[in-house]
């Protein structure tokens, strides 16, 4: 079968139709610009699919948060051990003071001990499982002899004056070694020779109170030491 010329105009015509569907011929005398690039929104799937990984992306960083809450939760932890060191060390230090219940008088408002009693404690201390140094004492006291049991619980305040656990010691007693013989001139030496005693006061399990005193013009002037027994 022959094909005319017409005939092949008109299939070019619509092949050139099937590859632009705007149904335009190009001629070669007024070629066509480039066709415009259209933007269309994906499809469903792939936005669905898009802010599924958003979520997971948002997931991932969750940790982060998690991280601040527990910096969080140590500092509040080492602000705590910190207060529990503060509270342990006040309370050592209160104890070690025998604290406010414990604390004996022992120098009246006003009073000052006789200059050998203030020499002596100077320079001697009392060993123990902890050496303690010599303080002065000086109390009223309008007695004609020195104090008992009670009296000398009254004397240096005890919280118990009842119950106080008091003993009344010989210095040569209580100073079995010598090792004390200074402190103990010393405190005869400012009542010009009279009686001295020593008082043992307990104070806990582990600690006592050794008060060497003696009479002096209406008061009672000495020395007093702590000594841990454990």
């Amino acid at each position: 079968m022959r094909i005319s010329p017409r005939q092949c105009v008109t299939t070019t015509r619509n092949r050139r139709s099937i590859l632009h569907p705007g149904g335009a011929f190009l001629s070669a005398a007024h070629p066509r610009g480039p066709a415009p690039i259209a933007i269309t929104p994906p499809p469903a799937h792939l936005r669905q699919l898009r802010q599924s990984r958003g979520q997971i992306t948002a997931r991932r960083a969750a940790p982060r948060g998690r991280t601040m809450a527990s910096d969080e939760d140590y500092m509040a932890f080492l602000d705590k051990a910190n207060k529990d060191l503060d509270e342990g060390k006040a309370h050592a230090q209160s104890q070690a003071a025998g604290g406010s219940k414990t604390q004996f008088k022992a120098m009246d408002a006003g009073m000052e001990a006789p200059s050998a009693i203030s020499k002596v404690c100077q320079s001697e201390v009392y060993v123990s499982d902890a050496d303690e140094p010599f303080e002065a004492v000086s109390l009223k006291y309008s007695g004609s002899d020195l104090p008992d049991e009670t009296e000398f619980a009254k004397l240096i305040h005890h919280w118990d004056t009842n119950a106080a656990e008091i003993d009344i010691m010989d210095p040569l007693d209580w100073d079995s070694n010598g090792r004390y013989g200074k402190v103990i001139d010393a405190v005869r030496e400012a009542s010009r020779g009279n009686d001295v005693r020593v008082y043992r006061v307990t104070r806990d399990q582990t600690r006592v109170e050794y008060w060497v005193v003696t009479r002096e013009e209406g008061r009672i002037v000495g020395v007093k030491a702590l000594g841990v027994e454990s």
